[in-house]
């Protein structure tokens, strides 16, 4: 439970269980369920659970939506993990070759818990539409890397695509681009590899039903992102005076 001084956060609390307290508070009213101190003339009910009105106040604060700046803490949190999620869901998928859909779930906690931070507990529309992008985009990047990495690794398959490729068309493609001085954009070059992040994971469709499952539990992922970003509703009622509950 947090102390006296610091701001509880939606995120934080738990009104399910009352914890025992160790020792019979001194002052007027009943324990504070958040700060265990006792609440003074009057009290707040939140979630049947007894609040302070420094706790209330806190509380009902905290369930407010993120301010705008904290947007930006959020997103370098949120990609800190998301990088980190790729980097995870592809080394088991190149060390131990497997490609553990469930892993999904746990980046998209990590990405969720991490801009949840980094918004100081706070949640809203923008932290979950943040959280949901990273969330597929860390996913969809380790397919990419696992790709990359079974290119370098086996290089019968560099030789076959170049066995498939047509000399002719591509010289003449050659000189087209050469004649006219133009080069690929770094622009197109970016919504190229975009793009292909993007579609990484339907690439699994080709394997029937496990691609289907593969997407599903993506799916989970992401709305599990979504679910630990979104505001918290905790109501809270009052204030009640002391001397009517006595």
């Amino acid at each position: 439970m947090p102390g006296f001084g610091e701001a509880p956060s939606p995120e934080n609390l738990q009104f399910e269980h009352a914890e025992p307290i160790p020792a019979e508070p001194v002052g007027n009213g009943p324990a504070c369920v958040v700060c265990h101190r006792p609440t003074g003339d009057t009290y707040f009910q939140a979630q049947g659970q007894t609040v302070c009105p420094d706790c209330a106040d806190r509380i009902q604060s905290g369930q407010q939506a993120a301010p705008a700046s904290r947007l930006v803490p959020a997103a370098i949190y949120g990609a800190g993990a998301a990088l980190a999620g790729c980097l995870l869901y592809a080394l088991v998928a190149i060390v131990f070759n497997l490609e553990i859909g469930l892993l999904a779930i746990l980046v998209g906690w990590m990405v969720g818990k991490a801009i949840r931070h980094g918004s100081k507990g706070m949640g809203g529309r923008p932290q979950q539409i943040l959280a949901v992008l990273l969330t597929y985009f860390s996913i969809s990047s380790s397919y990419v890397v696992v790709m990359i990495h079974e290119i370098t690794t086996n290089p019968s398959i560099v030789e076959k695509s170049k066995a498939n490729a047509n000399p002719g068309a591509a010289a003449g493609q050659k000189g087209e681009i050469t004649s006219a001085g133009e080069r690929p954009a770094g622009g197109v070059l970016l919504i190229s590899a975009l793009t292909l992040i993007a579609a990484a994971p339907f690439f699994g469709l080709s394997q029937g039903i496990s691609g289907f499952i593969s997407l599903f539990i993506i799916f989970i992922g992401l709305q599990r992102a979504w679910q630990m970003t979104g505001r918290r509703q905790i109501p809270v009622m009052g204030p009640y005076p002391v001397e009517a509950a006595q």
